[in-house]
């Protein structure tokens, strides 16, 4: 039901937040308000570097990590290893393994995770263009360093087959679970991360 005693503005502001994958109309309500309790000038710096950011970000053409460039800085560095590609389900997935520095390898995104009850199919994800890369880059080995979680798994699991089927002979690795079960790659700590890193299994 429409709240007549909300202002027009706080409605629609609550309903475009709410949009967002993770919000609901209490999480967007509380953005707003905190937004709110900012000073003018803080709370108008804040919108005009999200108008900003929506404006000159997106996806690397190559691997899909989000840049303000053509190609990422990753993929332009020829100083990295092209014979590795770590598989990631979100850009800041990449930038929290790049946190522990630890690998120097390629990434590639698939911007989500399986999850067929909220219609993510494999059609939904970038995974046509892992597999034009491994057939023009011809890595040795793709780590598949999606979060130990359900999805997660599911996706690795399936990326293993589809990769196997087709390259027999391509090293498949997946991080090691000093990731605790259910936990996301970019709220866990540098420590735990390089560890994951370092003592990755093959498939």
């Amino acid at each position: 039901m429409e709240n007549k005693a909300l202002p027009k503005a706080l409605q629609d502001a609550i309903e475009h937040i709410a949009k967002l994958p993770g919000y609901g109309e209490r999480s967007a309500q509380r953005f707003i308000e905190n937004l709110l309790k900012l000073p003018k000038a803080d709370s108008i710096g804040t919108i005009k570097a999200l108008l900003e950011m929506v404006d000159k970000i997106h996806p690397c053409k190559i691997c899909g990590l989000l840049t303000e460039e053509e190609i990422c800085s990753i993929c332009s560095d020829e100083t990295r290893n092209r014979q590795v590609i770590a598989v990631v389900e979100e850009s800041f997935d990449a930038y929290a393994i790049e946190k522990t520095g630890k690998f120097k390898g390629l990434y590639h995104v698939l911007h989500g995770r399986l999850s067929p009850l909220e219609g993510i199919t494999p059609d939904k994800l970038n995974i046509d263009s892992l597999l034009t890369r491994v057939e023009e880059e011809k890595p040795t080995e793709i780590i598949l360093a999606t979060n130990p979680t359900v999805e997660g798994e599911a996706t690795a699991t399936y990326l293993y087959k589809v990769l196997k089927d087709k390259y027999p002979e391509l090293e498949i690795s997946r991080l090691a679970y000093g990731l605790p079960f259910g936990a996301t790659l970019e709220n866990a700590d540098t420590f735990t991360l390089s560890q994951a890193i370092e003592h990755k299994v093959k498939l």
